[in-house]
């Protein structure tokens, strides 16, 4: 029997580089090597009847729209998504909203306005969507009872099985994707220092030039860092596998919406990250060192960076990720929902 169409809204794709980005790439391989045919829709330039017209002529079904506010618009203020949704709904295409992004807290003055504003307009989207997904528990209570969990997991697939992560161990603590928002580099500077390897930190993903201009790097670069620049996705695993060490604290905390995070687990990695008001309680009895305060990030991470490791001990780490963050069940779980196979929810 044929598998149904399937249409992804998701702006920018691809060249908008980031984590919808390359969950978006993710998920289309994923159901196109499971016979389903994926649009995916990258253009905001059509108005929304077109954009339903276009799919509705394509056979679509069901519509998963990736969200997060400042996708739509500058601000992240656009009624675009909730008009989608709506125009979708009625032309019988079951719509699907992946909060990635909810809206900004209330830290600072511009987002005071902005925060409301996105609420009001995250809240509609969602009555005019059949079902809602998040990768944060915490926010299904802000969202509603009836959002699903689904976890975003790894981007970058799976670690060539043939490397040897022990054979040749990077020298230094391994920090990846150093630009991801809620990075808190005071810690990660004041950990490398404490450990003072040679060089005092391997940052992956991007060159020197760029740390020293990015606002959230450029206070605490040194000049003993080693800056990888871009990478390749097997580079990246194969890189994030030979870590003795990788820092990954969010202000946060560590969440199933970390996809830095989570491919650094992915290899079974010893990752340290951080507790914060979105911890995702799967985090608590798990292989991730948590910390709470600058005080004791450093102590844990100069605590790992000199306890010994082995193969054993990577491949438990491999399977409690395997276990909660396997992206082929992550991927048929929101294909479920979308499809509305799984935990349905009424319009």
């Amino acid at each position: 029997m044929p598998r149904p169409p399937i249409a992804v809204l998701s702006p920018g794709h691809p060249n908008a580089k980031g984590g919808v980005t390359d969950h978006t790439t993710r998920i289309a391989q994923r159901w196109r090597a499971d016979g389903h045919q994926v649009h995916i829709l990258p253009r905001l330039d059509l108005s929304p009847i077109q954009l339903v017209s276009q799919i509705r002529d394509s056979g679509v079904r069901a519509l998963l729209i990736q969200y997060v506010p400042f996708l739509y618009g500058r601000r992240g203020i656009s009624s675009f998504p909730e008009v989608v949704a709506r125009e979708a709904a009625s032309h019988d295409v079951r719509v699907t909203t992946f909060v990635h992004e909810p809206w900004v807290p209330l830290t600072r003055p511009s987002w005071l306005v902005l925060s409301p504003l996105q609420r009001r307009q995250l809240r509609r989207l969602i009555r005019h969507s059949h079902a809602c997904v998040t990768a944060v528990p915490a926010w299904q209570d802000l969202l509603g009872s009836d959002v699903e969990l689904v976890y975003v997991g790894s981007n970058l697939g799976a670690l060539d099985a043939a490397s040897s992560p022990a054979a040749r161990a990077q020298t230094s603590p391994v920090v990846f994707s150093p630009f991801a928002g809620g990075l808190n580099w005071k810690w990660i500077a004041a950990a490398a220092e404490a450990i003072d390897a040679t060089p005092g930190l391997t940052i992956l993903g991007a060159d020197a030039a760029a740390g020293r201009q990015h606002p959230s790097t450029r206070p605490w670069v040194r000049d003993s860092w080693e800056w990888s620049g871009f990478l390749e996705p097997p580079e990246i695993l194969a890189a994030v596998g030979r870590a003795r060490v990788v820092f990954a604290p969010f202000i946060d905390g560590a969440t199933g919406r970390r996809t830095s995070l989570l491919a650094s687990l992915s290899t079974g990695a010893k990752v340290i990250s951080a507790s914060g008001p979105l911890l995702d309680p799967v985090f608590r009895d798990s292989p991730v060192s948590l910390a709470s305060s600058d005080a004791e990030f450093v102590q844990a991470a100069v605590d790992s960076w000199s306890a010994a490791d082995d193969a054993d001990k990577r491949k438990q780490r491999i399977a409690w990720f395997a276990r909660h963050f396997d992206p082929a069940t992550l991927d048929q779980r929101l294909l479920g929902i979308m499809l509305g196979e799984a935990a349905p929810r009424d319009s």
